[in-house]
């Protein structure tokens, strides 16, 4: 009974870590929005970016037991912060209230078809981006084809076959986190920032932190990603150099009725086995050419 409670407790209990999630994820990017200057721009890219909301999506499908629970967890994490958050707007800051026409009557109404226009707009990103973010995190940690499930137990490819497909995923998901940071700071690059003095220097220095932040976090994503499952082990050099020999040894002792010969059987009768040698004498007989 132990033993089914727990299989029935686990994807309830995943389920609610999701919610929980997304439910601090979107109030603490409507607090960003609130923040002014300086530290504004790095809460922001703390809390409210690119780089904040798709790192938990892709460590929820990392950390998911299979490849539809990836896909699934992920889109709900990024569609229910969403959600959260601009029922913030709707309810807590309303935003789109107070404003009026040239006529002098109210543009409420333009601002609720604006904030609805922007929760489908965002919702339909959640809808892209989720599935992407959690086979990306999925694959960085199992990495194998898709066709690989449905060939027999000894044609499976092996874990050393299948690091070129997890690197492959970490360092999609690297540059999809990090995309944002590097386009701002082709826009404004550091030692440019860095020469700025005077009364915007606290500004550009906050910017500078916001393109350090949006940079380095995901290349130490991708470093941990690789520590963890070892992937430098699918580079050139490193399977040159014989990387892949400890994967070798755990497929053989993972596989040993497909490696080990067949044992002799001793019960058979001797005249059986010598019958069944003389036939192999003659068929290397018969293969040798006549002169």
């Amino acid at each position: 009974m132990s033993v089914v409670n727990v299989v029935v407790r686990r994807p309830a209990h995943r389920t609610a870590m999701i919610v929980a999630t997304a439910a601090v994820l979107g109030p603490l990017a409507f607090v960003a929005d609130a923040v002014d200057g300086a530290t504004g721009q790095v809460m922001v890219a703390l809390v409210s970016s690119g780089l904040a909301w798709g790192l938990p999506a892709l460590l929820a499908g990392r950390s998911a037991p299979d490849r539809r629970r990836a896909v699934t967890d992920a889109t709900v994490l990024l569609s229910t912060a969403t959600l959260a958050y601009y029922l913030l707007i709707l309810v807590v800051s309303r935003r789109w209230s107070g404003g009026y026409l040239v006529d002098g009557s109210s543009a409420n109404w333009y601002g609720l078809r604006s904030v609805a226009v922007m929760t489908a707009a965002w919702l339909l990103a959640s809808v892209v981006a989720g599935p992407v973010l959690g086979l990306l995190g999925q694959l960085t940690r199992t990495a194998r084809l898709p066709h690989a499930a449905r060939l027999p137990h000894a044609a499976r490819l092996p874990h050393a076959a299948r690091l070129p497909h997890a690197a492959l995923a970490a360092g999609a998901a690297c540059g999809l986190l990090s995309g944002q940071g590097w386009e701002r700071v082709a826009a404004a690059p550091p030692w440019r920032l860095w020469a700025v003095g005077g009364a915007d220097a606290a500004f550009t220095r906050a910017v500078l932190a916001v393109e350090l932040i949006s940079v380095v976090v995901p290349l130490g994503v991708v470093v941990w990603m690789a520590a963890a499952r070892r992937l430098w082990r699918a580079w050139p050099l490193a399977r040159r150099d014989g990387g892949d020999r400890d994967d070798e040894r755990v497929d053989v002792a993972a596989t040993p009725r497909d490696r080990e010969p067949a044992p002799l059987n001793t019960h058979q009768p001797a005249a059986h086995v010598r019958g069944s040698t003389a036939n192999v004498r003659s068929r290397r007989i018969e293969c040798v050419p006549e002169r």
